[in-house]
């Protein structure tokens, strides 16, 4: 009789811990039974469930709606699982500062939003949620948002952007098809080694090195390649076997000089865009910026927003640029006059 408190309190820590492995488990995703039961053993080995698994499983999911409240559904036409209220286990109580992050993810990342890559934060919210209390849902909206400057028209298709993904994730070099501004008829085949991906302007961009193109064209092969993913065309993504190196190979680096007018440097409180950025203020409230670059084309994107209050000393290739960008622009507003007069 000694004995028998102890190997209960045992059984019942065994028991809650076989069923908190139940919960995290459909927490996660839908389960079928095999799957639960898979998992228990796997966590649990040869004190997990016995020969009749199936009706020991019944009697944990049974357990789990009537003593902690979780709701857990049965979908018949899949043979799966799914939890839909954690009940009890609704356990993380969090300040309201950290409420109202909660708030400004799901302001600024909305669930209908063009870019599928927002469905994994959606994800995370709406679990985050399931673990508050009834009264914490209750949040006023974030005062933060964060503003683009764009929102893309055009969506890039999920199996092109899973493709993508699990190129980045296992450094596997990346072939499609691509179409860009530059391309009059049709598109190029680029073989890439792709490094990351990131969002700029309302676009989804995948951040790579150009290994090969064909048929040949302007791009440089070695070099940093921004490309749209909604401009890779549907169905032309190829994982390919080659690993490629942790670190992008060396890319040609630029030296930035960048003076601006007083107008927008007078307050000394300038942002930085690029790397290495130094900043001189000079007495006629002037500023100097310094940096190193290595795409010229997105570098003049970025300055350009300055307008007429920057003017760009180096890199003479990006001085290049720049006039022509105003020769057009001069031209395009020439034409606008004449057309009024």
């Amino acid at each position: 009789m000694t004995n028998r408190p102890s190997g209960v309190r045992r059984s019942s820590k065994q028991t809650f811990r076989r069923r908190l492995v139940i919960f995290r488990s459909l927490f996660r995703q839908p389960c079928t039974a095999d799957e639960l039961i898979g998992i228990v053993n796997g966590e649990f080995g040869q004190d997990g469930y016995p020969s009749a698994a199936a009706m020991a499983l019944k009697h944990d999911l049974d357990a789990l709606k009537r003593e902690y409240g979780c709701e857990i559904r049965f979908d018949r036409s899949l043979r799966s699982y799914s939890l839909h209220h954690v009940g009890d286990f609704a356990i993380l109580d969090l300040p309201r500062e950290s409420l109202e992050a909660l708030t400004f993810l799901d302001t600024n990342f909305p669930e209908d939003h063009m870019l599928s890559a927002f469905v994994s934060v959606q994800k995370l919210l709406r679990q985050m949620r399931m673990l508050l209390p009834d009264p914490s849902r209750s949040v006023p909206p974030s005062p933060l948002t964060i503003r683009s400057f764009g929102r893309q028209q055009r969506v890039f298709d999920a199996p092109t952007m899973r493709t993508v993904r699990k190129a980045v994730e296992n450094r596997q070099q990346l072939s499609f098809s691509y179409t860009s501004n530059f391309e009059l008829n049709g598109s190029r085949k680029h073989t890439v080694a792709p490094y990351g991906l990131f969002m700029r302007d309302g676009h989804m961009y995948l951040d790579a090195v150009l290994l090969h193109v064909e048929p040949a064209g302007n791009a440089v092969p070695y070099t940093t390649v921004e490309y749209r993913l909604e401009r890779i065309v549907k169905k032309s993504a190829q994982l390919l076997p080659t690993v490629i190196p942790a670190e992008r190979p060396p890319q040609p680096r630029f030296n930035l000089v960048y003076t601006l007018d007083a107008a927008v440097a007078r307050r000394r409180d300038l942002a930085t865009f690029f790397p290495e950025s130094t900043i001189e203020y000079h007495a006629d409230d002037t500023a100097t910026v310094r940096a190193v670059v290595t795409n010229l084309w997105t570098t003049r994107q970025v300055l350009m927003r300055y307008g007429g209050a920057c003017r760009v000393n180096e890199p003479a290739e990006l001085v290049t640029m720049f006039r022509q960008a105003a020769s057009e622009l001069a031209a395009k507003y020439a034409e606008s006059d004449e057309q009024a007069s």
